[in-house]
């Protein structure tokens, strides 16, 4: 149970970033100050004009994100068992941005998903993600510098020992080295405290509330290309501990990189991909193949293909690759999910 509740949070983890957020970094693309020719095309329409025109006049930039997804996973647990089953997902994210000078900016968002599975229900998820932050731009918009704090609601109705309330604190600076070329550093703490997963004692006795704590930093560059494409790469390192004092169950390294690109193909077809690497490093957690230290090198692979149909709503055909290799053979799987479905935004 206890390697099931990881597997599936760190499925969902990654299956959110890359189905939901592909199609707002798209979006993203679109709404930079040189993509301006592409403001209508996703979007404005005769409904949303007038709303969001009002809002802008008092300085309020509105962003709205809707989907509903169906997918097929051949691996729901991401264990060597493979079980598949099919899932439906939908989000909505909403976005607000006050702009109190043209250097100022306070950012309100929350982003609520979920995953239901058909038949395995112990994979399925609830997460309601809040977030509140300020943003200053320095020397004529050279340097960007923000902070910004979240709660994170994540529900498993049937798994038990997942559900945690998360709060992390983040603070960023970017730099726009020139108009087409950007690099960005950051500071992350994460506190998630699990609602009803226990610790256990060495004695099998069960202790109290499990808790995990992460510090950590991001590194992300990135560059615009003719207009048409956008090229990042970023770094992201992390500790986590926890007080799981048994073996030191949670207690471990992270380093992952992450090179993704966006290409505008027409005005109406885009495409996305990227790649990623992560190892976990454990500290105390023994192999039972080998009795050294366990460790993990994961790889995860995602192509997506966006198409406009109006200008508001969007198609998108998303595939996920994952691949995980360990010196802890029940850690060792890979697996694949396709995904495809609508999302709306104005």
């Amino acid at each position: 149970m206890k390697r099931l509740t990881i597997t599936i949070i760190l499925f969902c983890a990654l299956f959110l970033y890359n189905t939901v957020t592909i199609a707002q970094e798209a979006a993203q693309v679109k709404s930079e100050d040189k993509y301006d020719y592409l403001a209508g095309l996703t979007y404005i329409d005769t409904i949303t004009q007038p709303v969001k025109r009002a809002l802008r006049e008092n300085k309020i930039d509105l962003n709205f994100f809707a989907g509903i997804l169906q997918g097929y996973d051949n691996n729901v647990n991401l264990d060597p068992d493979r079980k598949k089953d099919g899932f439906l997902q939908t989000s909505l994210d909403t976005e607000l941005t006050y702009n109190y000078t043209d250097d100022i900016r306070l950012k309100v968002e929350n982003d609520t998903s979920d995953i239901a599975y058909y038949n395995t229900h112990s994979a399925n998820m609830l997460d309601i993600y809040n977030k509140a932050g300020l943003e200053l731009d320095l020397y004529r918009d050279m340097f960007t510098v923000g902070t910004d704090y979240a709660l994170d609601l994540v529900i498993f109705p049937i798994d038990i020992d997942g559900t945690y309330l998360g709060n992390q604190v983040r603070a960023y600076l970017k730099h726009n080295i020139t108009s087409w070329f950007y690099q960005k550093i950051m500071y992350k703490f994460l506190n998630k405290n699990f609602t009803r997963g226990r610790t256990k004692k060495a004695d099998g006795e069960q202790g109290g509330y499990r808790k995990d704590y992460r510090n950590g930093m991001d590194y992300e560059v990135g560059t615009y290309i003719s207009d048409k494409a956008v090229l990042r790469a970023g770094i992201e390192f992390y500790y986590n501990k926890s007080n799981y004092k048994y073996f030191n169950y949670y207690d471990f390294w992270s380093f992952k990189v992450t090179p993704s690109c966006i290409f505008l193909i027409t005005d109406k077809l885009s495409v996305s991909g990227s790649f990623s690497y992560q190892q976990r490093l454990y500290d105390a957690r023994l192999s039972s193949e080998t009795d050294a230290h366990v460790y993990d090198d994961t790889y995860t692979v995602n192509a997506s293909v966006l198409y406009d149909l109006t200008k508001s709503f969007t198609l998108v055909l998303n595939y996920l690759y994952r691949e995980n290799s360990s010196n802890e053979p029940l850690q060792k799987y890979s697996g694949s999910i396709i995904t495809g479905g609508v999302y709306y935004s104005f």
